[in-house]
């Protein structure tokens, strides 16, 4: 017989397989008192305990049972110990005769002078005695020092958790029984004669280290003399084969290989799939066995889920038999359908399956079911294996592929062509009612159209949608709600981005309505609060957000819940108007700022409005046009969001004195946008073209679809240019109405970004006409320049005359004649104060020093 000693590693002919000392060391430490084996038919469990008392120093201390099948009694299993302890001569005939009962085989097996080692083998046979024997076992360990014991078993079992005083217990798990790279390159140069140590690591990659599987693959490496392509389905049909022998019947085996195609299956389910009346006792069986095990499911039910292992080979071997795999798959996709459980499931089934219209309806469902309002490429490995050429006769196969496509920035271009797959499709399927299909088909053509970038289509079309919609009788809706909850929502998007936002409103307001899941209710009210803030109702916005649920948000999701993030943009906006920038930061940085986001530029301008507002409002801006020269990011366009992210960005480069710019950022959007009016006449306040800005308010007042914001910001900024050209009853109606509406809505934070000279003229008028509630509204901190521009190193003296004499002459060269230094160290001087009062030009220098106190007309003209 071929040993090794106990630290190395080698090959033990008798069990085929390496000798594994970082195990064996386990089962022979005298600290280990109670060491449990523990995984699937095919782990190596046995293979283990043989390999290592064909090596220990006592054997004849070593008591090895396989637990039998069918034993009824603990009186018997002791008895098959006592048996098995006398066959090395220990024990006469008469006393093993004599004894059948625990406290017997304990007198009579356990001497005082030397160890003893009780090997349970197979102890998931026990069934239903498992409890009494662990009792028994934890006994005897207390009792007997000299005892140790190991058990190995496929399923549960207390010892696993039992606490020793005078020893450790130890579990040996699957992850630990898996072959290493290692060992499995000492069975392939023992066996094969292959010491490459690639062919090592392929082997484990192939089969999982899985003993069963590892031996089976270096068995045929060394019988075909070369290396075989290592498929995993290749092994994993080997390792069902190996399995299915010890599973005992040809019934059983059949049961596995159907329902082993599943994620996971209940009773019900399983029967269905079978024809077996008893599904449920024989998985309660196989959970015995060690070949998967009972979970919590929803709804207080429970589901069998088999281990991966067995899970893998069974739908390698199921997969033999094409048509009959096929068939399995499709049979409980459709159950899973009906069920309306596990729909992610059922859809990869039904493509499995190959059985296209019934994955159309799988994904129409789960996508009515979803309580998200993006896209996602969850689903773009399944969605993938579908053919191109039946997507025209199936759209919300062709609607799924494309939004998991939409998911990522570099798949985009893929995406627009699917999406006109899901608008030029011939075919009306029938996915739920026939009231209901309709609305659903405009919905998804909709959803295609916006994100496609083609708002107008797409807002003309979600009216249309919303109008049948509001035709459906009341007992569809409420059988429907939450497949209407997420059409509604998507709806809702659809026609904010079109510039309906009192019909978003009433959509989004309808959505969480109809929905019955507080997730589901959760992603309507945060689109529907993230809709209502920007457009300046914060009241009403604190309302929405008070009736999320938030302990239905995941804790742990993989990704983002767009609902955290809409609600975060919402919340955002709250802080802004209660001029809390501290706490605007704190909220943004949970709004969904990724790129690929379709919320991207609402999230955006969201970003740009916090910054400006603490005075980064040149830096910001910097990294957003920087994006936006990227090229085509999701959700750009002549929307909404791009407009109210265009206005802010405007508004930043004005903030930093960049006119040119701030010009370049409004030219690129639509003359009729109400989204940008106040930035416009912001720009036109900037170039001191007063009276241009006093005529372009009165026009833009008169654009429908202003928002309450759009229409107090434009109030505002349009009373400025009346007073500056001297008409102070249009400067005290438009001021006045904005007030009242700051007073009622909460929208005041655009009062903080003012120049603070513009802020100051309008707080002179205010109290010039007594009037409380003006005073109140242009009461702020003033953070945008003054609070939020603090000078970050204090100008020297000599700056400061630099920057008086360019306040005072106008241009860098008239500024160095008056100081009678060369126009090149004025220019010097300026970039220092540029970079100390963070602006970019002379303008914004002189603006900033003025309103932190640095021009004084008493510092000298003369450099000292």
């Amino acid at each position: 017989m071929n040993r090794i000693s106990a630290g190395g590693a080698g090959f033990d002919s008798a069990t085929g397989v390496s000798d594994r000392p970082r195990l064996t060391r386990v089962l022979e430490s005298p600290l280990v008192r109670l060491c449990v084996i523990q995984g699937p038919s095919g782990a190596g469990k046995t293979t283990l305990v043989r390999s290592w008392m064909l090596r220990a120093e006592q054997p004849r201390g070593v008591v090895r049972v396989s637990v039998p099948s069918g034993i009824t009694s603990t009186r018997m299993l002791w008895h098959r110990v006592i048996v098995a302890a006398g066959r090395p001569g220990r024990l006469s005939a008469e006393t093993v005769a004599g004894a059948d009962a625990l406290i017997d085989t304990a007198r009579r097996l356990i001497p005082a002078d030397h160890p003893v080692v009780l090997v349970l083998d197979a102890y998931e046979r026990l069934g239903e005695l498992t409890e009494r024997v662990d009792h028994d076992l934890l006994r005897l360990l207390a009792a007997y020092p000299m005892l140790r014991v190991i058990v190995t078993t496929r399923g549960e079992t207390a010892l696993s958790v039992a606490a020793l005083d005078d020893g450790i217990t130890r579990v040996i798990s699957r992850g630990e029984l898996a072959f290493t790279a290692g060992e499995v390159g000492t069975l392939l140069r023992e066996q094969a004669g292959i010491t490459d140590e690639r062919v090592a690591r392929q082997v484990v990659a192939a089969t999982g280290g899985l003993a069963l599987t590892v031996r089976a693959a270096v068995q045929a490496i060394s019988q075909v003399g070369h290396i075989p392509r290592l498929d995993s389905s290749e092994w994993n049909g080997v390792m069902a084969d190996r399995i299915a022998s010890s599973l005992g019947d040809p019934e059983t085996v059949e049961f596995v290989t159907d329902t082993a195609v599943l994620p996971f299956v209940d009773a019900a389910l399983a029967s269905r799939l079978t024809g077996d009346p008893d599904a449920e006792a024989l998985l309660t069986t196989l959970e015995r066995d060690g070949f998967g095990r009972w979970i919590p499911y929803a709804s207080g039910g429970r589901v069998f889920q088999y281990v991966e292992t067995v899970k893998d080979a069974f739908r390698a071997r199921a997969q033999r038999d094409g048509d009959r795999y096929r068939r399995m798959c499709v049979a409980a996709a459709q159950a899973m359908l009906d069920g309306g459980t596990a729909l992610a499931h059922a859809l990869e089934l039904a493509v499995e399956g190959e059985d296209w219209a019934l994955a159309d309806r799988v994904l129409a469902h789960l996508a009515a079911s979803s309580a998200d309002s993006h896209p996602s490429d969850t689903l773009l490995p399944v969605l993938q294996r579908v053919p191109r050429e039946v997507l025209p006769r199936h759209p919300m196969l062709a609607f799924g592929l494309a939004l998991a496509l939409s998911a990522s920035p570099l798949r985009w271009p893929e995406a627009a062509g699917v999406f006109e797959t899901v608008i030029d499709t011939p075919s009306y399927p029938t996915y739920f009612a026939p009231e209901l299909d309709e609305p659903t088909m405009m919905s998804v053509r909709a959803t295609a159209l916006r994100l496609r970038g083609d708002w107008r289509a797409s807002n003309d079309l979600s009216l249309d949608a919303l109008e049948l919609v509001s035709r459906i009788e009341p007992e569809t809706a409420s059988r429907f709600g939450e497949h209407l909850g997420a059409m509604l929502r998507q709806l809702s998007l659809s026609l904010w981005q079109g510039g309906r936002l009192s019909e978003a409103m009433t959509a989004a307001t309808r959505s969480a309505a109809a929905g019955s899941k507080p997730a589901s209710r959760n992603s309507s009210t945060a689109l529907a609060a993230a809709m209502t803030a920007p457009a300046g109702d914060t009241v009403r916005a604190r309302a929405m957000l008070a009736t999320l649920d938030r302990t239905a948000w995941p804790v742990d999701a993989p990704r983002p819940v767009l609902a955290i993030g809409l609600a975060a943009i919402a919340e955002t906006w709250i802080s802004l108007d209660a001029l809390d920038f501290r706490g605007a930061t704190r909220h943004l940085k949970l709004a969904p700022t990724a790129s690929q986001s379709e919320c991207w530029p609402l999230a955006t301008a969201t970003s740009l409005a916090v910054w400006h507002g603490k005075g980064f409002a040149a830096a910001e801006a910097e990294r957003v046009w920087a994006e936006l020269e990227r090229g085509d990011l999701p959700g750009m366009g002549e929307n909404v969001a791009s407009q109210q992210l265009h206005a802010a960005l405007a508004l930043a480069w004005l903030a930093a004195g960049d006119h040119r710019r701030a010009a370049e950022a409004l030219e690129s959007q639509p003359d009729d946008s109400p989204m940008l009016s106040h930035a416009r006449v912001m720009w036109l306040l900037a170039e001191r073209r007063d009276a241009a800005a006093f005529e372009q308010a009165e026009l833009e007042l008169a654009l429908p679809g202003h928002t309450i914001r759009s229409r107090a910001e434009l109030q505002t900024s349009g009373a400025i240019a009346a007073l500056r050209v001297g008409d102070e009853e249009r400067a005290w109606a438009w001021l006045g109405a904005a007030a009242l509406v700051s007073d009622h809505y909460g929208a005041r934070m655009h009062v903080a970004l003012l120049h603070p000279r513009d802020r100051l003229a309008l707080g002179d008028f205010a109290a010039q006409r007594n009037a409380l509630v003006l005073q109140r509204y242009l009461k702020t901190p003033g953070r945008a320049r003054a609070a939020a521009r603090p000078v970050a190193v204090p100008l020297t003296d000599r700056e400061k005359v630099v920057l008086t004499a360019v306040d005072r002459h106008g241009s860098t060269r008239d500024a160095a004649a008056a100081l009678f230094v060369s126009p090149s160290t004025v220019k010097a001087q300026l970039q220092s104060i540029y970079r100390k009062l963070g602006v970019t030009s002379r303008r914004a220098a002189c603006e900033v020093a003025r309103e932190l106190g640095i021009l004084d007309p008493k510092v000298p003209l003369r450099l000292p």
